[in-house]
């Protein structure tokens, strides 16, 4: 074989390399959560704490609950969520824009 076809030498130094960078460690890892269940989760815990603020006001109309204290806090909570969660969703379609308007 002629210095052109040969590729061996090529597939061993990016296995090594994979090694040590930890890329496939990282690939074959079935424990990291991937992006969107870091979402999901972050979706699931806005609807927690909306849930949570409905009842808590549901309660306060139906005077089961006393506290306006209490409501206050759930809705602060469930407004600080909704907040963050718009933001982050701002930031997702910006950096969405700029890889889109990016030229090869």
């Amino acid at each position: 074989m002629d210095g052109l076809t040969d590729v061996s030498g090529i597939q061993n130094y990016q296995g090594t390399l994979q090694k040590v960078t930890g890329l496939q460690d990282a690939q074959t890892s079935s424990t990291q959560k991937s992006f969107s269940s870091y979402l999901n989760d972050a979706v699931s815990g806005l609807n927690q704490n909306v849930n949570a603020m409905n009842q808590s006001t549901a309660d306060m109309v139906s005077g089961k609950e006393n506290s306006l204290g209490n409501v206050m806090i759930k809705m602060t909570e469930a407004q600080l969520s909704l907040q963050t969660a718009v933001q982050v969703r701002n930031k997702c379609l910006d950096a969405y824009n700029d890889i889109k308007n990016m030229q090869f």
